[in-house]
């Protein structure tokens, strides 16, 4: 057990003899000026080891998600325009499978198929490419999944608009209505949908990356959760929290470009 005057020189070291005020106050000026402070347990900076884990999340979460969307797009599109066909079912099963079974369970079998049985793939834990395959394609199943099933619903219900007769009555081929005019009219939500899921990758993998041994932030933050290092913890939350205000903020500025009467809707409430 240390001494008591070990004990006061360390709280004096850290700051926590000072009333809260002052040690808020002290924070919140060391966190607009980029310092979020030092691990309580190695007395490592945190802002460089979130930043560092951030950046391995965020590799992770990009090729998930455009692995995810570029599969989900157009298959929720088809299964909307085949619906109730083989099609349709097919897409739905696999949606269904996907959806009861946990992202642990799916990365713990793709682990096992991939890595030990046909021991196509090395697990190494370094970040490296070879490693972010079969995590990447572990969310990125979930995430195709749930949009799937969400597009096929919008991609419906934008069929029975009065505009797409007119555009098949002109001749224009069903792909095009269906990629070009009709996506293009549903974007706003799934805009919305690419957002949230991307946030969620950041801050909601730690599972997946504990199992594929990835580097990423919440692994990171598992690790501190277990040594009890708040300042990482901590950290981590703002960090988390800024992102999500940015991506929103950039989500509310794409409506614009995907469907211009938003942008006429702004123009008119600042005119009126």
């Amino acid at each position: 057990m240390p001494s008591e005057e070990a004990i006061q020189e360390k709280r004096e070291e850290m700051g926590l003899d000072r009333p809260f005020l002052e040690q808020y106050g002290s924070w919140l000026w060391n966190f607009v000026h980029g310092d979020l402070g030092v691990s309580m347990i190695d007395g490592r900076n945190v802002s460089d080891e979130v930043t560092k884990a951030l950046g391995k999340s965020a590799v992770l979460a990009v090729t998930s998600l455009a692995a995810g969307v570029a599969a989900a797009l157009p298959l929720g599109v088809m299964s909307a325009a085949r619906k109730e066909k083989m099609f349709d079912r097919i897409t739905g099963f696999f949606v269904f499978i996907r959806l009861c079974m946990p992202s642990f369970l799916v990365g713990i079998g793709f682990l096992y198929l991939f890595a030990y049985c046909l021991k196509l793939i090395s697990i190494s834990g370094s970040g490296g490419v070879s490693a972010l395959i079969l995590p990447a394609a572990t969310l990125a199943t979930g995430i195709c999944a749930r949009m799937i099933r969400q597009i096929r619903t919008l991609i419906y219900e934008e069929m029975k608009h009065p505009y797409v007769d007119g555009l098949r009555s002109r001749g224009i081929r069903e792909t095009q209505i269906l990629f070009v005019h009709i996506l293009r009219n549903a974007m706003l939500p799934i805009i919305t949908m690419i957002a949230l899921s991307f946030g969620e990758l950041l801050g909601g993998t730690a599972i997946t990356e504990i199992i594929f041994s990835w580097p990423g932030i919440g692994r990171l933050v598992m690790t501190a959760i277990g040594e009890h290092d708040y300042t990482i913890i901590q950290g981590f939350v703002v960090m988390i929290a800024l992102i999500f205000f940015v991506i929103y903020g950039l989500t509310e500025l794409s409506y614009s470009l995907f469907d211009p009467r938003v942008k006429k809707q702004k123009e008119g409430s600042q005119n009126g």
